[in-house]
């Protein structure tokens, strides 16, 4: 009897101890992996973070995207500087996170530079200056030289005070010397439509959001806001091509993870993503959607999140944009 009973100890004990000790990058994944993403269905973050997951389901087994909803991704990312740093809880999010609401709202329930590790980067999204059909200016030149005879008279939308399409505009409008009126929206769904229906006449906004006007002769794309051109539109000239050297702005999304999540699970995270990412049916993908893909070391994403939460704390105070 005392045998059994010890042996059944044993047991259980060894069980115990194989739920709690730390996970290493041999045994990892052993359950399922959350990726975190802070906007609804159909956001960018949302449909990538599902196009990797759905690719690491073929190798790794189950990999789950929740949708954490609230405060700009705020809520999703208190939610990651919370969990435990074993590998099984990442987020996909862009710049908003640790470069841009650190600096529009007055606190926020983490640490952008100290409650998270870098995985990888996935992809940079650039927006795409848009006018109403109405604009009398076909080119990028032309829409220059329209809006400063026209100073104060000319309305952009976006998606919100403090959002990118905001600071991207306010960062254009004072690099090419042109004065335009800012009318914020609830997102850029809204502010799309308001251009379309002409309530406004300029918007920096993404591929996949003003496509099917721009398609439809509803709108016209005359630059875009990233230092490089994009493959599915190949023939839209970048700002600083045109006129405005050094002119670069698009959003970086990439995956994070709690800090102290150890490096090798980091390592085996991240070579899974890169392969998603590199895949061809992924990669087409995402490049359909308009966004220079691209993926990056776990170092020299956390170098790059450094550099972005300086840059905008520059941006955002020139955007004049505060948030509680």
């Amino acid at each position: 009897m005392n045998v059994m009973i010890c042996s059944t100890v044993l047991v259980t004990l060894s069980s115990f101890l194989a739920l709690v000790a730390p996970a290493t990058a041999q045994t990892y994944p052993a359950k399922p992996v959350r990726i975190v993403v802070g906007t609804s269905p159909g956001g960018s973050p949302d449909v990538f973070a599902r196009l990797i997951a759905q690719k690491l389901n073929e190798s790794w087994g189950t990999v789950i995207v929740e949708n954490r909803i609230g405060a700009n991704g705020n809520l999703a990312a208190e939610t990651i500087a919370k969990s435990v740093p074993d590998g099984y809880t990442a987020y996909v999010c862009d710049s908003a996170i640790w470069a841009i609401n650190p600096h529009l709202y007055a606190k926020v329930p983490y640490n952008p530079l100290g409650d998270f590790a870098g995985v990888s980067t996935i992809a940079a999204l650039p927006m795409f200056l848009t006018v109403h059909p109405s604009v009398p200016a076909r080119t990028y030149a032309e829409f220059v030289g329209w809006v400063r005879q026209n100073p104060g008279k000319i309305s952009y939308a976006s998606a919100g005070n403090g959002s990118i399409h905001h600071i991207t505009t306010e960062l254009f409008k004072s690099l090419a010397g042109l004065d335009m009126v800012h009318v914020p929206y609830k997102g850029m769904g809204p502010g799309g439509q308001a251009l379309i229906a002409g309530d406004v006449q300029v918007v920096f906004t993404s591929y996949t959001a003003i496509a099917p006007f721009v398609k439809a002769d509803k709108a016209r794309m005359l630059a875009i806001s990233a230092g490089r051109r994009t493959a599915v539109l190949p023939d839209i000239p970048t700002i600083a091509e045109l006129g405005v050297p050094g002119f670069d702005m698009a959003s970086l999304l990439g995956a994070l993870v709690p800090v102290g999540t150890p490096r090798d699970i980091i390592a085996k995270l991240h070579n899974g993503i890169v392969a998603a990412v590199a895949s061809p049916e992924v990669n087409a993908r995402m490049v359909g959607f308009g966004v220079n893909v691209g993926t990056s070391t776990p170092e020299e994403f956390d170098a790059q999140m450094r550099v972005e939460h300086e840059k905008y704390a520059r941006l955002v105070k020139l955007s004049g944009a505060q948030l509680d």
